[in-house]
């Protein structure tokens, strides 16, 4: 009976050793020993930046992963509920900032009828932000951003740009980032465990 309970305790101490030989570090611990802000500034992140100020956004980008400076010219609060009342001054003038660095402007012009069809034109092209089911659905505030910046980016689009614009949080939070692809990528990763930090396409 001794003998036996030897070898069941031997087998196992040898199970556990096994187990602990074979465990994996978690793939977030992994993702940490990345240096996301250095693969950002590697794909061009601040390109657009204030020069004289460089130096300290590439060291906040790689040391902090600061991607929030409006001196890199990305960045741009919007603010759904201002949008979806057309309080375009509230963000327009930044917004026409971050494009000027890429050769591209926006102009914005309110339909006659406004009041009754929510149509805008965006560079002379019309789109309505919300219909009234959005309206009466409260969904308007989410329709109109997504709307509204999905225009942007057919014109980035026609305009030869790589970039486009991601939503990022909601509401009166809302703001918006100008990203390539493989930026978008890199943040989505950093993010990972993080959802709410991800930006989303409108």
């Amino acid at each position: 009976m001794t003998k036996l309970f030897i070898i069941f305790i031997s087998f196992f101490l040898l199970g556990c050793s096994n187990k602990k030989n074979n465990y994996k570090v978690p793939t977030e611990a992994v993702a940490n020993n990345r240096n996301f802000g250095e693969e950002l500034y590697q794909n061009d992140f601040l390109i657009y930046s204030d020069s004289q100020k460089l130096d300290s956004l590439k060291h906040n980008l790689i040391n902090k992963f600061d991607i929030y400076n409006e001196d890199i010219y990305r960045l741009i609060h919007v603010d759904a509920e201002e949008l979806a009342e057309f309080s375009f001054d509230f963000f327009l003038p930044n917004l026409n900032k971050v494009l000027k660095k890429r050769s591209f402007e926006i102009s914005i012009r309110k339909s006659d009828q406004i009041e009754f069809n929510n149509t805008i034109f965006i560079n002379e092209e019309e789109i309505m932000l919300y219909s009234q089911y959005d309206i009466e659905n409260y969904t308007f505030w989410d329709v109109a951003p997504r709307r509204f910046f999905s225009k942007i980016n057919e014109l980035l689009k026609k305009h030869n740009s790589n970039e486009k614009f991601f939503l990022l949080y909601e509401g009166n939070d809302l703001h918006v980032i100008l990203l390539t692809e493989n930026q978008f990528k890199i943040i989505c990763e950093k993010y990972e465990y993080n959802k709410s930090e991800i930006p989303y396409l409108p």
